[in-house]
Order: structure tokens, then C-alpha cells, then sequence
């Protein structure tokens, strides 16, 4: 389903030249057993101190505070506005990592440098936080590796999580299973008021840039329209059906992530006389983050 090209065809042409100028914005920056707790070496638990957790992003450091309280000390590994799939671990970054206890990964493939990481501290527990998890396929046959973009994924996560504090500092177990709890009450909670959200919409499409929200969509029954091609700059041709798709179905938001040029969303947006908002699956705060993109996704198919 195509648009006619008569009208728009110095558009696309526009289109096809900010393919070219736009992209990722990259900056420096394994496999599992049945079970998502490893090590190299059979934990002792904590003397004194606190545990040293390093965590891939910020919301798996967000888990991880959640669950190990005051008893935690986190390092996030991809910094704010670095992009994981691009991102590359600092010389800095692997002296933090030689003092983790604990390393929690999200798993699912996002994590292509994690032997680089490994080998900086064969003896620290890692936690594969993805275990248990139903993985979804991207459209060119990859893992979807965004699995922290669901409230009910991220309870599977937590669970595991807990599980890895508990590997490191038994002593304190029932106090990790209490907070562990608490904080999966809290991601039931608005799960079950976004399932109220979505229930009564009629239209089930919403259109980002970069395809992260696969796993929210699956669990809301929401379609995810990207604009990047198999996770690449699109083409005029797969432009002008995006355009065509929203304007049938008078979708007027586009959704965009603070770590990739816009600049493409931008140009389409002003095609589809289209307002620009802003979703960060990054974002620490993880409730509070995923409520907001909640709200302004239900906005979007008003």
C-alpha cells in the first residue's frame, strides 16, 4: 500500500537524503546455563559492606536498588544517551567492574561485549536477568533483546535478580525477599491499570522510530509501526507506507529515543503533520518512566 508519489515525490527524495545524513548515535562506551545465577567461584556471601552490583543499564540498576535496598552499591554499565546496541566498555569502566560482586545482565543478546567484561572479574556472580523470560524474534530473525520494556518481563527479572543477592549474601535473604515483594507488587499494580488503559481503545497502532517497545505491544495488544527498516534508515518506498498507514488511521504522534537522531522522525512527522514525543526505555526511575510512556502511548491512538 503506496502513496501516490506524484505529490510527495520531492519529500521522499527529501526522505531518502536524511536516511543518508541520519543514524544511530554511537559514543564509547555468552551464553547462559539453565539457570540465570553464575559464577566462577562458590559465593562466600558479605562480611561487611556493601555488595558491589554492576548492572548493563539503568533500569536493571533500578531492579537491583529496589530489591537490595541499602545493602547495594550500583554501577550502571551503559551510561545515560549511550546506545547498548553500539556501546563498547572504557578502560574506567572495566577497573569499576574488577570490584562487582555481582554483575546483573539483561540477557536476550544485548550484551555483545560481555566476555570483555568478563574476563576483567572471573570471580563475581552473574546474573543472566532474561532466564525464564518468553523471547520474541525481531523481523530479521534476531532475539528482541528489550525485554525490560514490560512490566511483566521485569518481574521475571526482579525474581531473578533477587536470586542473584541472595547467591552473594544469604545472611540477609529474607530482607531481599521482602523488598523483591513489595517492588513486584508495584510493577502488578500498574500493569493492571494499563491493561485498564488500553482496553477500551479502538485503535491498537502507534508509530516510533526504533522498534523497543515490542514486548509492551505483546502485552497490551498494541501494534508497533518503527520507522527504521530491519533496524536501519528506511527507504522512500517503505516511507511512503508508513505515511500512508498513518494517515488512514489518523495516527498524528511519532515516538522518538534520546539515543538515536531524529532527524528522520522529524522529516516524516512534518509529513504527517505529526507531533514529536520523546521515550526513553534507558530511563532510570523504571515505574515511574513506564507509566508516563504509558499514558502518552494510550494518548497517541485517542
Amino acid at each position: 500500500m503506496i502513496c501516490n508519489f506524484n505529490k510527495n515525490t520531492l519529500i521522499l527524495n527529501l526522505l531518502l537524503a536524511v536516511t543518508i545524513l541520519s543514524g544511530c548515535i554511537s559514543q564509547d562506551e555468552s551464553s547462559s546455563d539453565a539457570s540465570s545465577v553464575t559464577s566462577s567461584a562458590e559465593p562466600s556471601g558479605i562480611a561487611s559492606g556493601k555488595i558491589k552490583v554492576a548492572a548493563t543499564i539503568a533500569p536493571l540498576g533500578d531492579f537491583v536498588r529496589a530489591v537490595g535496598g541499602e545493602k547495594v552499591e550500583i554501577t550502571v554499565v551503559v551510561p545515560p544517551g549511550a546506545e547498548p546496541h553500539t556501546f563498547e566498555p572504557t578502560p574506567s569502566l572495566m577497573m569499576d567492574v574488577t570490584k562487582a560482586d555481582l554483575y546483573v545482565m539483561n540477557g536476550a543478546g544485548l550484551e555483545f561485549w560481555m566476555d570483555k567484561l568478563l574476563q576483567a572479574n572471573k570471580m563475581m556472580v552473574v546474573v543472566d536477568s532474561s532466564q525464564g523470560i518468553a523471547l520474541l524474534q525481531e523481523s530479521e530473525g534476531e532475539i528482541e533483546p528489550h525485554v525490560w520494556i514490560s512490566l511483566r518481563n521485569a518481574a521475571m527479572q526482579v525474581n531473578n535478580i533477587c536470586s542473584g543477592l541472595i547467591a552473594v549474601d544469604p545472611a540477609n535473604r529474607d530482607y531481599y525477599i521482602k523488598n523483591r515483594d513489595d517492588y513486584l507488587q508495584k510493577l502488578q499494580s500498574l500493569d493492571e491499570e494499563l491493561n485498564r488503559t488500553f482496553a477500551g481503545k479502538e485503535s491498537r497502532i502507534f508509530i516510533v522510530h526504533h522498534p523497543a517497545w515490542t514486548y509492551f505491544a505483546r502485552d497490551y495488544n498494541l501494534r508497533q509501526v518503527p520507522l527504521m527498516e530491519n533496524e536501519k534508515e528506511p527507504g522512500p518506498k517503505y516511507l511512503g507506507e508508513v505515511i500512508e498507514l498513518a494517515r488512514k488511521n489518523n495516527i498524528t504522534t511519532v515516538f522518538v529515543e534520546p539515543e538515536y537522531n531524529p532527524k528522520t522522525a522529524e522529516v516524516i512527522a512534518r509529513e504527517m503533520n505529526a507531533s514529536i514525543v520523546t521515550l526513553d526505555p534507558l530511563a532510570k526511575n523504571y515505574l515511574e518512566n513506564l507509566a508516563y510512556a504509558g499514558r502518552e502511548i494510550a494518548k497517541s491512538l485517542s
